[in-house]
């Protein structure tokens, strides 16, 4: 029997059943692991710029803009700022002005800023990206037609400054980098326009070559630059394993590389039962996020098998037209029917669900309603052990304890690839 712990939100809850377990070796992260000094080490050797306290040295009462991620990612922000604050100096904080960088989510609430702002909560001048605000700034029109409309503060900084992490991401190929710009501070237009690119097959998780999402959005980002970049990169279990700063696309580049090499899980096993925590909370805050989890392993899953997500979604689905979307397209042919034709934020999370659905069975461990979720053909459990008490011993199951920062690189795949190159 395999006896372990997965998370569920703030918590971890015992998993006791016969399976094996995926998880990336712990050794990939001590290996590149290094000291919490590792965001100082990389200010002092940029990539592709100079050193930021040159860049601001060389701008007397520069304004300042230091763009950070919001409450629905794991980013070290706090460090990022002690970092930051020494290299920038102390003298120069009411030069500063950090913006949340929220693209289409809800703003984050006093509890959620202190959570990720730490001591810099009352330091700072502070402002909430609303993608609906009426003085976003128009910088122009990418190649594929996004208008690119963005948050004025930045636009009119002095000195722009970017900092988060980079991961994965299914449909962009990475998180990181050009994202702090298109969804992060752009207007909910230019963002509907880019992700309506996302039906495209080359975008898709660790791909950014001809991914047009990915190259849309840095082209976005290039109407407006910033003037640094500070990206780190950490292992799923929230460890720091290195930082790159300096020019963006550069850096990007680095750290994707390494991502890539941390977080994709080559598996020569498909699994009649894979049950997957989406990594605990916050990623498994709401079901809009979660499903990042189910993207990232479905593959590994026999057609006509069962994916069972654990995910705790203590904030429910996460999005109106998500939950919508789910009620009125009850196929993947109607799904996509949809989003070709009349593309709406959050309905894009119904088209990937509906998608995986057309392939595997999907059942959900969570705080969700359970009369909703079997309405979208979705079996629904309270628990793991409730999920798992007709199943037949023979079958092949699989476990994954942070979805979210897993890729499980299949054969498929593997073939996808070679077949793209």
């Amino acid at each position: 029997m395999t006896k372990l712990q997965i998370p569920y939100g703030s918590k971890l809850i015992d998993v006791d059943i016969e399976g094996k377990l995926l998880a990336l070796e712990d050794d990939r992260s001590k290996a590149n692991h290094k000291n919490h000094d590792v965001i100082r080490h990389a200010l002092q050797n940029p990539i592709g710029t100079n050193r930021l306290r040159e860049i601001v040295n060389a701008r007397k009462n520069a304004k300042i803009v230091i763009v950070v991620d919001d409450h629905t990612r794991e980013a070290p922000t706090e460090k990022m700022l002690d970092a930051l604050t020494e290299e920038i100096g102390e003298e120069k904080k009411n030069q500063i002005t950090l913006l949340v960088a929220c693209g289409t989510h809800e703003p984050p609430t006093e509890e959620d800023l202190k959570r990720i702002l730490g001591k810099h909560y009352a330091h700072y001048n502070l402002e909430i990206h609303a993608c609906d605000a009426k003085d976003l700034v128009y910088q122009g029109t990418t190649s594929r037609g996004t208008p690119v409309l963005l948050n004025r503060n930045y636009v009119e900084a002095d000195i722009k400054i970017l900092t988060g992490d980079i991961t994965l991401h299914y449909y962009a190929g990475f998180g990181g980098g050009r994202k702090s710009i298109l969804p992060g501070i752009s207007s909910r237009e230019t963002i509907k326009k880019n992700h309506a690119l996302l039906v495209d097959k080359r975008a898709k998780t660790t791909n950014i070559e001809n991914n047009p999402v990915h190259l849309d959005m840095s082209e976005a980002a290039s109407f407006a630059p910033p003037d640094f970049v500070l990206n780190t990169v950490a292992d799923a279990s929230g460890n720091l394993v290195d930082a790159y700063v300096g020019e963006m696309n550069a850096v990007f580049l680095k750290g994707a590389e390494v991502a890539k090499e941390l977080f994709c899980l080559e598996t020569d096993d498909l699994f009649d039962i894979l049950l997957v925590s989406a990594g605990g909370f916050p990623k498994d805050r709401n079901l809009y996020q979660a499903t990042k989890a189910v993207e990232n392993c479905y593959r590994a899953v026999v057609p006509g098998g069962e994916l069972i997500l654990v995910a705790e979604c203590r904030e429910g689905i996460g999005d109106p037209y998500f939950e919508d979307w789910m009620n009125e397209y009850a196929t993947y042919e109607a799904a996509e029917e949809a989003i070709k034709t009349n593309f709406v934020l959050g309905g894009h999370k119904a088209f990937y669900m509906r998608k995986t659905m057309k392939r595997i069975r999907l059942s959900i461990v969570s705080e969700l309603d359970k009369r909703m979720l079997n309405r979208w053909g979705i079996n629904a459990y309270e628990s793991v052990g409730e999920a798992f008490e007709d199943k037949n011993d023979k079958v092949k199951i699989g476990i994954v304890k942070k979805g979210l920062d897993t890729l499980l690189v299949t054969d498929e795949i593997k073939e996808e690839v070679r077949k793209e190159k």
